[in-house]
């Protein structure tokens, strides 16, 4: 079964995101996400119900401004009662009563129709709600959260969007960065997603000339762009080591088959290819029983290699899990301990490089 999704993300912009809302959410005051189509709110909107420690007390439910019908939105979130309109065959409390106690995600906020900006405006200030065809007015506890990805300034001055309305909103405002902005997360998303809708335990897995595509496209869609993306590729390939180069261009975002072509691209696999080539060679010279091979590959000088060191009387096997262990030793190092920024260094997923320090016996700093 899928497990529920998280707010995952090593950057330092993800980092400062996480902590914010570690402040912000055990407040009861209202809250503004905003950000690009993808990006998140939904998710961010979740991990502030869950700080905030409603979770113990009510529901998070969500709520699409946009995904319901004028005429009906007001009765799916205030409630109505029975026969208050034609086909209101029995009586329902509405969404902001099934968050009592908890969290409230008004999606889109942006498209909420102006008349019922009134009484969204009242409930905000008042804490009550008032059901279609009843004068009855109900007390309700919800933090609400509201997300969009349309200036609501603009709105207010085109008199879309009530001014008051969106001051009592934005208490505390919340703007989640796209991808663009934090593009050292695309392989750790693509990994997370790969293990998320992996097929009989086997996640499917990109060459090195694949994953600078993945990481040189943009990603206009932000993360749910590359959610579904990975999501497709783990249905029509579960398990597989692939090439994006050899797959069908209508399995491919468009942007990502323009950049195939692109000279940028290919002066990328050029250097690319010329690295691996210096690695290969290296290694190559470390079966030749070169002393210090390994050393150049490293970085390690001949003074810095161990005064044991030698290839005498050891085995392929073994010189191969010592050049593994001094390679991943140095990665980790260069990344100031940071795993996941180790794993990218060696072209490596995360929880490969976690399986290879078990098996070498090393620690974590």
């Amino acid at each position: 079964m899928r497990s529920e999704q998280q707010l995952i993300g090593s950057s330092a912009v993800t980092r400062e995101l996480l902590a914010y809302l570690g402040k912000i959410s055990p407040t009861d005051a209202p809250v503004l996400v905003r950000g690009e189509t993808g990006v998140g709110k939904e998710l961010v909107a979740r991990e502030i119900h869950r700080l905030s420690g409603r979770a113990t007390q009510g529901r998070f439910i969500a709520l699409n401004c946009s995904a319901i019908p004028a005429e009906l939105l007001e009765s799916e979130l205030f409630g109505h009662e029975k026969g208050a309109f034609s086909g209101a065959v029995s009586s329902y409390q509405g969404r902001m009563r099934l968050a009592d106690g908890g969290s409230l995600l008004l999606d889109e906020i942006g498209d909420m129709p102006a008349a019922l900006q009134a009484k969204l405006l009242r409930t905000v200030q008042e804490g009550v709600v008032t059901p279609v065809g009843s004068g009855k007015e109900i007390p309700v506890d919800v933090r609400i959260i509201s997300a969009t990805h349309k200036p609501l300034e603009e709105l207010i001055d085109q008199g879309r969007f009530r001014e008051d309305l969106f001051f009592r909103l934005n208490v505390i405002p919340i703007m989640v960065a796209s991808l663009s902005d934090r593009p050292e997360e695309i392989l750790e998303l693509f990994d997370y997603f790969s293990d998320l809708y992996a097929l009989d335990g086997e996640s499917i897995k990109l060459n090195a000339r694949s994953v600078s595509l993945l990481q040189s496209y943009r990603w206009p869609g932000n993360v749910r762009e590359l959610e579904n993306f990975c999501r497709r590729l783990s249905a029509i390939y579960p398990g597989e080591a692939l090439s994006l180069y050899d797959l069908p261009s209508s399995f491919l975002p468009p942007g990502m088959v323009d950049l195939m072509g692109s000279d940028s691209l290919q002066d990328k696999k050029t250097a690319s290819d010329a690295v691996l080539g210096q690695q290969t060679e290296a290694l190559l010279s470390i079966t030749d029983h070169d002393e210090y091979g390994m050393g150049r590959v490293l970085g390690i000088t001949a003074a810095e290699t161990p005064a044991d060191f030698t290839f005498t009387d050891i085995t392929l096997k073994d010189r191969v899990s010592d050049f593994e262990r001094q390679l991943i030793v140095k990665a980790i190092a260069g990344a100031n301990g940071n795993i996941s920024e180790a794993a990218r260094s060696l072209g490596v997923k995360r929880t490969t490089l976690i399986e290879k320090m078990s098996r070498l016996n090393i620690a974590k700093t």
